[in-house]
């Protein structure tokens, strides 16, 4: 059981800090945008901090209710911004096959929008051929998202080479059938809305398992579909696919070795002085003169932390 695997939670300290750095000294204004986690039924945030060299305030989109820092600075503009953003996780093991919960309804709003598709998240005939290979079509609701899940683990591959990858980009996923764990996703996410599931999109930063504190590379995610009577059921595939003894485990439950930024795909900034939707949320977003600007050093840390230590 999932609860056999995983220890019940974890409690941990997450530093993500960003610098932009080699502003040209000819720019009239800089926005900046930064994730912030959210409370879900998986995890409890406290003790945000946000440090930084020019004011912020928080935002939140209204779409898919995910928070974000938004700083702004015009006229005179440094040559450099620092960020440092501290939190307090408490993530909890998932089990929610093994431990049905009273199920969260939906409204009509929330089915139309995570069975509506996104820019690379399409619903076709190219996806609607996915599902006939994968033997799930015609499946009761949570069957066929375990089709789906064990067609995708067997017919992917978790591959970060080449051109193309990391985009969330479903129909790269199709034709490809590799790529890390947004394509994974995203090609899911697709599936089981075309075949009338609501289903989203989930991403945040994974934690090394075995060591109490460290880097992280970068970011990880995963995913949701919602059966009616039991809620929205966790997936990991791309995590299933690289730990094959945890594959069953892994449709319904998740570690608790993670944390959850945001929420879905196409998402606009708050507040939208840049108008360009973003693909999906988790890295700063640096807008330099109404163009985005990628001088940007980010760092990502987590440190373990007592339960109790966690308020």
């Amino acid at each position: 059981t999932v609860h056999q695997a995983y220890p019940p939670r974890r409690a941990f300290e997450f530093t993500y800090a960003v610098k932009v750095y080699d502003i040209p000294a000819t720019a009239r204004s800089v926005d900046i945008w930064v994730p912030l986690p959210r409370d879900t039924r998986f995890q409890d945030i406290s003790n945000v901090n946000i440090q930084a060299s020019v004011p912020y305030r928080i935002e939140e989109d209204p779409e898919f209710r995910n928070r974000m820092a938004y700083f702004h600075v015009d006229g005179k503009v440094p040559q450099e911004v620092a960020i440092t953003v501290t939190f307090n996780v408490l993530r909890q093991t998932a089990a929610v096959l093994e431990h049905p919960v009273q199920a969260a309804r939906l409204t009509p709003d929330e089915r139309a929008q995570f069975l509506a598709p996104d820019s690379l998240v399409p619903i076709n005939e190219r996806i609607f051929e996915e599902i006939r290979k994968s033997g799930g079509a015609g499946l009761p609701p949570l069957k066929r998202a375990k089709a789906f899940y064990d067609y995708l683990v067997n017919t992917m591959k978790y591959d970060k080479s080449g051109q193309g990858w990391g985009r969330g980009d479903a129909l790269y996923a199709c034709d490809v059938r590799k790529g890390n764990c947004t394509d994974f996703h995203s090609l899911f996410i697709s599936m089981a809305r075309a075949s009338g599931i609501p289903a989203r999109f989930i991403i945040g930063f994974p934690l090394h398992r075995n060591q109490t504190e460290g880097e992280i590379p970068g970011y990880h995610c995963w995913a949701e579909f919602y059966v009616e009577g039991k809620g929205w059921i966790p997936v990991d595939i791309s995590e299933a696919y690289k730990r094959p003894a945890e594959k069953e485990l892994l449709f319904g439950g998740l570690d608790p070795d993670r944390v959850a930024f945001t929420i879905g795909r196409d998402i606009q900034l708050q507040p939208p002085v840049y108008t360009v939707r973003q693909n999906y949320l988790i890295y700063p977003v640096v807008v330099v003169d109404g163009k985005p600007f990628y001088q940007v050093e980010r760092k990502f840390r987590y440190k373990n932390i007592s339960v109790d230590e966690k308020s």
